[in-house]
């Protein structure tokens, strides 16, 4: 509901011309501007949980946008220095994506280096070396490639139930039991 609100309403600005007053606004040509992203699909993450992955051909589109709009795509570390000495190129914007997980390389490092822009990559040092999904976040996505199926739950929550996935309240509620016979288990994240 929210994302809708704010896609309705990111529209109408777009629509009525507000955007482009405030992206040649001068206030907009001397502020920093951070993207900061989490993951890129690699079959369709972005249908799933569209607040923490987009589409490749999203972030082609934003890319190409940035580019059309004349931004100065900076590498965080000089932006910031710039940023304190009061010396920012107009529109100047830094690009970051959380955790560098195999997404970033196979999708959007290829879309960035396309244009040229530099980007920061924040690692997860646990998963450099434990090189497996993390946990709630795998959960969360099989339960939802699942939605039309349903799951014997025994050896998932330790209670002989079936739940039929096709709802996401239901996937919620599973997801919750799972979180907590694996705290109540004592699981490490390998087990």
């Amino acid at each position: 509901m929210l994302k809708k609100l704010k896609q309705v309403t990111l529209q109408s600005l777009k629509s009525t011309g507000v955007s482009a007053l405030v992206q040649d606004s001068r206030w907009r040509r001397q502020r920093l501007l951070i993207l900061a992203y989490h993951g890129i699909s690699m079959i369709d993450e972005h249908e799933w949980n569209g607040s923490q992955y987009i589409s490749p051909e999203t972030l082609r589109a934003r890319m190409q946008q940035l580019k059309r709009s004349g931004c100065a795509v900076l590498p965080l570390g000089e932006a910031i220095e710039r940023l304190y000495r009061n010396d920012l190129p107009d529109r100047a914007v830094v690009l970051t994506f959380d955790d560098g997980f195999a997404d970033f390389y196979h999708r959007a490092f290829p879309i960035i280096g396309d244009f040229g822009f530099p980007v920061t990559l924040y690692l997860t040092t646990f998963y450099s070396y434990y090189n497996r999904p993390v946990f709630d976040v795998i959960c969360s996505y099989l339960l939802w490639r699942g939605r039309a199926r349903t799951l014997i739950a025994k050896d998932f929550i330790g209670q002989d139930v079936q739940v039929n996935l096709a709802t996401n309240d239901a996937r919620e509620a599973v997801l919750k039991k799972i979180r907590d016979f694996a705290a109540q288990q004592k699981l490490t994240a390998e087990e």
